[in-house]
């Protein structure tokens, strides 16, 4: 067995093909993870904020959180009371805030403004918070300050409406406390706030859901892209090796090893070590190249991210060695293993996020092994330490299956 993968690691080493795969591809993953770059990340940053427009011609479907009911606020005043204001309607968590500074422009200005967004944009409803905005709010008019116009017909808007006039209420009730001030009172409006008990969320399907913040994100999501160049790497370099022992069969080599004393099982097994190798080996050019990133963080240990990475090469590496030899021709190979690379980094979630997705797209993800350790890392990256079995299990379990299939098709074939 031993100078069984001792010939193919050699003949291995002689292919363009291969040795490409081997180090062009952890070459690519290396400059996608250390690229600075800040993805969008909706609905799930640590602290909710007014989005700022460019100007007012901007849309805010594309700024805001489409799962939030978006509110375009074009702020004539800008002031500290609209800015409070906004921030807490903003930090209620279903509304996505998003604001257009207009200040100069007139009313009726504006009103053309509206009504163009109305149909060109998707905002849910549109504010325009007008220039004597603060006069009015101390007068305890704020009807005067402010005009609403509802553009659609979700049911959310009265929730707006309702919490906004909650919280011009709370100002009032501050105003005939401190005063008409209103630095006093935003400031006492702030105090009260921070006496307030904290917010917590519960889910109440006993299940912890894992929040990321922006960083994390932007980590997560370029391993999702170091994941799907790699695994291409993976799966050619895999198929290099069912090219040999394509041609092996070929070429009668094998007939010739089955006539000493090597047997069949000893012959796969060792196609299956250098399956092993080849991850080994790629995870380790891979390593290199990480190390001359200087100050690169992935959101966990190095070791662990290597770890990560060649359990997942691992599972590819014995997945195209076996739909290689299955379908016996390197073109076939070549196309089956791109099509399955392809189609499983999609559904995986590896190039979109796929949490909004259907039930029946969602459950099929799960059948591919990237989106596991996509899982996985997520948890490494927030600390969790039960992602080391799950990737434990995991690995084993797609071994188990790709090894069963593979043996049982190889038995029919040779039947054949």
């Amino acid at each position: 067995m031993i100078a069984l993968v001792k010939m193919s690691l050699k003949l291995l080493l002689r292919n363009k093909g291969f040795l490409f795969f081997l180090i062009v591809m952890p070459i690519i993953s290396t400059l996608v993870l250390s690229l600075k770059t800040d993805y969008i990340l909706q609905g799930k940053s640590d602290q909710r904020v007014v989005l700022e427009l460019k100007d007012y011609s901007e849309k805010a479907i594309y700024a805001g959180d489409i799962s939030d009911f978006i509110v375009k606020v074009y702020d004539g005043a800008k002031t500290e009371l609209s800015e409070y204001l906004l921030k807490q309607m903003a930090e209620i968590g279903m509304f996505s805030v998003c604001r257009a500074d207009v200040r100069g422009m007139t009313e009726e200005e504006i009103e053309e403004v509206a009504r163009k967004d109305a149909f060109d944009d998707r905002a849910g409803m549109l504010v325009y918070l007008k220039e004597d905005f603060d006069d009015s709010v101390l007068e305890g008019a704020w009807e005067k300050g402010i005009k609403l116009y509802v553009v659609s017909e979700d049911e959310r808007q009265e929730l707006f409406i309702t919490e906004l006039t909650d919280l011009f209420g709370r100002m009032k009730q501050v105003q005939s406390i401190v005063g008409d001030d209103s630095a006093a009172i935003l400031d006492t409006l702030v105090e009260i706030q921070q006496k307030m008990p904290e917010k917590k969320v519960v889910n109440i399907a006993g299940k912890d859901s894992v929040e990321l913040t922006q960083k994390q994100f932007n980590q997560h999501t370029q391993i999702g892209y170091a994941f799907a160049i790699i695994t291409l790497g993976f799966l050619f370099c895999g198929v290099c090796v069912a090219h040999s022992v394509i041609e092996e069969q070929n070429n009668k080599v094998f007939t010739r090893i089955m006539l000493t004393e090597t047997n069949a099982r000893d012959y796969f097994v060792s196609k299956f070590v250098i399956a092993l190798l080849i991850s080994l080996m790629q995870t380790a050019v891979l390593a290199i190249c990480l190390s001359f990133i200087p100050g690169l963080d992935v959101g966990m240990k190095r070791i662990t991210f290597y770890g990560i990475i060649f359990l997942l090469g691992l599972i590819f590496s014995t997945l195209s060695l076996l739909v290689g030899v299955i379908l016996g021709d390197v073109m076939s190979s070549n196309f089956a293993v791109f099509t399955v690379w392809s189609i499983s980094a999609l559904l995986a979630g590896l190039y979109c996020p796929i949490d909004n997705a259907g039930k029946a797209l969602k459950s099929l993800s799960y059948l591919m092994p990237q989106k596991w350790f996509m899982d996985a890392a997520k948890l490494l990256i927030v600390g969790d330490k039960s992602a080391y079995s799950m990737i434990i299990c995991v690995t084993v379990a797609y071994l188990i299956v790709n090894i069963s299939v593979g043996g049982v098709c190889l038995k029919i074939k040779r039947y054949e």
